[in-house]
């Protein structure tokens, strides 16, 4: 019995922090705590931490901690402890969650349960963009322009995070339709084809550049599943037509987003004058050589934990990286910030927390794992997603999950 309710704490925690990501972080330390709680009050910890040394599942989901032991290690060359801690303690569910889902009874998880999961999750994406065309809605009273556009609409949420989330709400319902089309009612199917359309309008509203490039990689994995896999070559090469056909509709459509695209096309090939440049690409690609400076010169170990952040600064001073100076900007790519911190051993650690997964999610013909790693790997190209809870919380904890049920 005592079993019984301890597991079923960790499955509507569960529930909780999937449902809560998309809609309200703030909540989120509050169930982790509960999560937390939990694991120590149920005491599987004294029997399993023994079988780490004999089960190989256990201790592969531990692995992923690796990368915040590394962080705890610089904090031995570095010498801005105030921002070291709280470093720290942002990127903590990247050791929370591994420990815990190695050490836990994880019985309460299976893949009926992480249907449902999903589902959850994806109804809190529905729920989160509801409140963001809702407060679009009260600027759009106040004749605000661009009211349910970019920034305006994605109030509280950077829009390249919360595209990111609803690109994975929406590789699941292409899963769905993929593997259960056949057992799925007609009712259900007309749902998941008006939340993928609702979610393809609302990525264009968001008007995230990386969120549009992850429909896209979404739209070619699905028609190769469909080619190379499912042998259905017609259904494959009419969907990846018909996707791009709506695609470059929208884009002709939504003018705002079209002229974003197209100017940071323009500032990547270097074809338009300084004056109608992307802001937001020219930027990343100021902060993008300056990051490339320091990893440079600290390719060993990197600054340090507390010393990166002094580190940018000090460089965006020198450069005149105006802006990123005046915001205190990051080095909005979790390649370059992790290498910049930890060096090499960061680097590897996080290429291989990665790839590793990702080929055994393939191998396994794991799809929603395999292109969810995907889907953060691309995403941390142009954001540090570790430097916010919004991308370490989401990564964490549907990695470990995505993993743990998985697991052999």
């Amino acid at each position: 019995m005592r079993k019984k309710i301890h597991q079923q704490i960790y499955w509507y925690s569960c529930l909780g922090i999937a449902f809560m990501l998309p809609v309200w972080g703030k909540l989120l330390p509050t169930i982790i705590v509960i999560f937390i709680l939990n694991w120590l009050l149920s005491g599987d910890y004294l029997k399993t931490v023994p079988a780490l040394f004999s089960s190989k599942s256990r201790r592969n989901t531990l692995l992923f901690a690796s990368i915040y032991l590394l962080y705890v290690i610089g904090l031995l060359y570095t010498t801005n402890f105030t921002y070291a801690w709280f470093d720290l303690e942002v990127k903590l569910s990247l050791l929370i969650f591994p420990v815990i889902f190695s050490t836990a009874d994880v019985g309460f998880l299976d893949s009926k349960r992480l249907r449902l999961m999903m589902l959850v999750y994806t109804a809190g994406c529905v729920l989160g963009s509801l409140l963001m065309l809702g407060h679009g809605l009260t600027l759009w009273e106040r004749d605000i322009p661009g009211a349910f556009y970019y920034m305006k609409l994605s109030w509280y949420f950077h829009p390249s995070y919360f595209a990111m989330y609803v690109d994975f709400a929406m590789v699941f319902l292409v899963l769905e339709l993929l593997e259960k089309f056949s057992s799925l009612s007609s009712g259900t199917k007309i749902i998941y084809y008006l939340l993928l359309t609702y979610f393809f309008v609302f990525i264009f509203l968001l008007s995230s550049k990386m969120g549009l490039v992850c429909m896209v990689i979404i739209a070619v994995l699905t028609s190769a599943e469909l080619v190379f896999r499912k042998r259905k070559m017609v259904p494959g090469l009419a969907l990846i037509i018909m996707f791009l056909l709506i695609a470059w509709g929208g884009l002709h459509f939504f003018k705002g987003t079209s002229i974003r695209v197209s100017r940071s096309s323009a500032t990547l090939t270097g074809t338009v004058a300084d004056t109608v440049k992307s802001k937001s690409t020219s930027d990343r690609i100021d902060i993008w050589k300056t990051a490339g400076g320091i990893i440079r010169s600290n390719l060993l170990i990197g600054v340090g934990t507390g010393d990166v952040k002094d580190a940018l600064l000090e460089q965006y001073r020198e450069k005149n990286v105006a802006e990123a100076l005046e915001f205190k900007l990051n080095a909005h790519n979790q390649y370059l910030q992790t290498f910049m911190t930890l060096g090499l051993p960061g680097i590897a650690a996080l290429l291989l927390m990665l790839i590793l997964p990702m080929l055994a999610a393939f191998r396994r013909g794991n799809y929603l794992y395999f292109v969810f790693i995907i889907l953060f790997a691309v995403n941390i190209l142009v954001e540090s997603m570790f430097e916010t809870q919004a991308g370490v919380v989401w990564y964490a904890f549907f990695n470990i999950i995505l993993f743990s049920v998985n697991r052999e």
